[in-house]
Parts: structure tokens; C-alpha cells; sequence
């Protein structure tokens, strides 16, 4: 167990699977579970993080592509078009970055 004041303890509860893949991952990489866990919070973090613009750039185009199909543009009797709908449930799945200065979203 580190003893430092520049670390606190942090409980993190993960599923088998995922210890399992974080193991094999720092086992090959030869990187520390915990600096792995540590890096994945701080990219999170990140405003303007490539991971983070590349996810929502994938969504983007997800959208794009299904606002394009002619399938999409089926309406239910509430008016609502396919693609509108997934566009909204899409939308939702977006990363948001977090703003350090004001602790917001």
C-alpha cells in the first residue's frame, strides 16, 4: 500500500470482467493498475481530450448517416420521425466535458 500524501485512497468497484481486462492490460504494459485507473480519470476530465472528441465526432456522423436514410424519415402517428428519434437517444450518449474552473458540465 503507497503511504503519500500526494495519494488518497479511492474505492472503485468494478465488474470481474473489467479487473480482468485491466489486469491483462497492465500486465502487458507493464503499467501499474492503479497509474491505468488514474490516466482514464484524468482523460475524462480533460476538456477537449481527443478520446472525448472522437466519441462525439462518431456520434455525430452516426446521426448524420441516419438522418440521410430514406427509412429514417418514417413518421409515427405522433408526428416524430425515426431518425428524429434516434437522434435525440444518439444525442444523449455524448461525453460531456467537464469544466474544472466551474465543477458544470
Amino acid at each position: 500500500m503507497i503511504r503519500s500524501s500526494k495519494y488518497h485512497p479511492f474505492m472503485v468497484y468494478l465488474e470481474p470482467k473489467e479487473i480482468k481486462r485491466l489486469k491483462k492490460f497492465s500486465v502487458k504494459h507493464k503499467i501499474p493498475m492503479t497509474q491505468i485507473v488514474r490516466e482514464a480519470i484524468d482523460a475524462r476530465l480533460s476538456v477537449g481530450d481527443s478520446f472525448t472528441n472522437g466519441f462525439n465526432t462518431g456520434i455525430e456522423k452516426a446521426v448524420e448517416i441516419v438522418k440521410a436514410a430514406q427509412w429514417a424519415q418514417m413518421r409515427f402517428p405522433s408526428g416524430i420521425s425515426i431518425a428524429e428519434l434516434i437522434d435525440q437517444d444518439l444525442s444523449d450518449k455524448k461525453m460531456r466535458f467537464f469544466d474544472e474552473e466551474t465543477g458544470r458540465d
